[in-house]
């Protein structure tokens, strides 16, 4: 998962001048989005996210690595997830990246940050912690245009399409054409492939102790 940056936006703002518009990019600011109510609802029990996530479908991101077979652990360390994705690239190649989900407490939403990405906010629209989990990311420049990205997430491999159905509202609930997600296409192969990258243990590795005490402090500096 990642989110553009607003010198990102620009630069896409600047190529149109001789292409077409990215299809993540819109006219207008950010849809409205109740994030304290959802925060109010959701902080207490954020913890229950803890564990394995499989992408389901999302939204065009061109800044995601993943085209395939994308999962998503979390390791709950109080106030912040340890996180690490594991998938098949654009030419079925098997990736991991490491990063961080932490609170922003005066926005009232996540942030999600990964390796070699700017990071971003992300607010859970809907889940039941157990079986589905629908995320919204926007950033607009002023108002003017806005990028934003959806995904959903399962606990198992083949979601179950009444948890589809219960995503697609939470998005069209704030406007979100559902046309616009497209199914991540597990298949078969992907625990062959992503076998050599996927941890045997459920302890994500490979950030330090000094790195840690900055996302917990929430030290990390982001827009």
């Amino acid at each position: 998962m990642k989110q553009l940056s607003l010198s990102l936006v620009a630069i896409f703002l600047a190529l149109n001048a001789v292409t077409s518009m990215p299809d993540f990019l819109k006219p207008g600011p950010c849809p409205n989005v109740n994030k304290a109510a959802l925060w109010e609802h959701q902080q207490r029990n954020h913890w229950q996210m803890d564990g394995n996530w499989y992408q389901h479908s999302r939204t065009p991101n061109p800044f995601d690595p993943f085209a395939k077979c994308m999962l998503w652990r979390l390791e709950y360390l109080g106030g912040a997830f340890r996180t690490e994705s594991t998938g098949l690239d654009a030419n079925g190649a098997a990736k991991k990246t490491l990063g961080s989900l932490f609170y922003d407490l005066p926005g009232k939403q996540l942030t999600v940050t990964h390796e070699g990405a700017p990071p971003g906010s992300l607010v859970v629209l809907d889940t039941d912690y157990k079986n589905y989990a629908c995320f919204y990311s926007c950033k607009d420049t002023q108002g003017k245009y806005y990028a934003e990205f959806g995904f959903i997430f399962s606990r198992t491999p083949n979601m179950d399409p009444d948890h589809v159905r219960i995503c697609h509202n939470a998005f069209k609930k704030i406007g979100v054409d559902t046309h616009d997600i497209r199914r991540d296409s597990p298949g078969p192969d992907c625990s062959t492939k992503t076998k050599g990258v996927v941890p045997k243990s459920s302890t994500l590795l490979g950030f330090g102790k000094h790195c840690w005490k900055k996302v917990i402090s929430h030290d990390l500096v982001h827009e």
